[in-house]
């Protein structure tokens, strides 16, 4: 018969597993809640500044003509987050504008890369810095990274939406003219934006995906992840990112056009992925596939510049419906 504190130790380690596994269950159901729509934005923003220059992105040089302002609001009471935002040199009356979610690895600058063509089509274009990228570096260590990427997920998408919020206080902005462009992980994000934000009129999800542990089976996560550490890894992921699986997402977005551009050769996330989140979808849709790796690791920029430039042709499509 087992001692009396080997007992006691048992109990004890499954009451605090049952303990744990309520307050993970309560996290998860409260995972975006607290987004305040009237919540003071205390906006600030720096004088427009003329950009005219080139600059090397995707291999290519481009070409880059638009202008900057540095804008900051509060995403939560204490927490500043600060944006990029690039306007047309000139404009008559309000112009339309794209927010920009950015990939995993990148910043709110990411932006001065690919918005000069938008810029020159009328649109205005604006990218934060997520938690944990650019200004707003989250704290060290494993844990502790573990748990600001979770973070990260929801604060996303609440973030995109106090953008608006702040886009929707500006004289030169159509507030009836809001859209969405999410990258890679801004695109996995994005799902859960749309599915909440009602005020996106369309958006374009580039290199997303859903059904998140397939992106285990992409080649860039198997240098990472061991074959037979796979299976684990996927139930740790799903554990700790469940909430913000698009999947779950996906089926609430009903009422927003979506473009999804994805890559045939992607080895971060994979076609199969993609697919599944573009069977998830439920309004209207279009997913068209380029002969692409995923495009930070591509090494035919042209390509990547042919993807954004149909994906400003499809925009220009929407915006035109909206147009007084």
């Amino acid at each position: 018969m087992p001692r009396p504190w080997v007992i006691m130790v048992i109990a004890g380690a499954l009451s605090g597993m049952a303990a744990v596994a309520a307050w993970k269950a309560e996290a998860d159901r409260r995972f975006y809640d607290g987004y305040d729509r009237d919540a003071p934005l205390r906006a600030s923003v720096s004088e427009a500044v003329a950009v005219e220059a080139t600059m090397r992105a995707f291999g290519q040089t481009l070409r880059t003509r638009y202008r900057r302002q540095r804008v900051e609001f509060d995403a939560r009471p204490g927490e500043r987050v600060p944006a990029v935002l690039t306007l047309p040199m000139k404009a008559d009356g309000p112009v339309p504008a794209i927010v920009l979610l950015h990939g995993s690895h990148q910043q709110k600058e990411f932006v001065e890369q690919i918005c000069t063509p938008f810029n020159e089509a009328g649109f205005a274009m604006a990218c934060f810095d997520q938690y944990g990228r650019g200004e707003r570096k989250a704290p060290g260590g494993s844990l502790a990274a573990a748990l600001a990427f979770r973070q990260r997920c929801w604060k996303t998408v609440h973030e995109t939406r106090r953008l608006i919020d702040y886009l929707l206080t500006r004289s030169d902005i159509d507030g009836k003219r809001i859209y969405l462009v999410g990258a890679s992980y801004g695109a996995i994000t994005g799902v859960a934006a749309l599915a909440q934000e009602d005020r996106i009129r369309a958006a374009i999800l580039v290199v997303g995906g859903g059904d998140l542990p397939l992106l285990l089976q992409g080649r860039e996560a198997q240098r990472l992840v061991p074959g037979w550490l796979a299976p684990l890894a996927a139930r740790l992921l799903m554990f700790w990112l469940g909430p913000a699986e698009p999947l779950r997402h996906a089926p609430r977005v009903v009422q927003t056009p979506v473009l999804m551009q994805n890559g045939r050769n992607d080895s971060v996330v994979i076609p199969e992925s993609g697919r599944a989140l573009f069977a998830a979808l439920g309004g209207p849709k279009e997913i068209r596939w380029y002969p692409i790796d995923h495009p930070d690791r591509e090494k035919n920029g042209g390509e990547v510049l042919k993807m954004l430039a149909e994906a400003l042709a499809w925009l220009q499509s929407q915006d035109a419906a909206r147009r007084d």
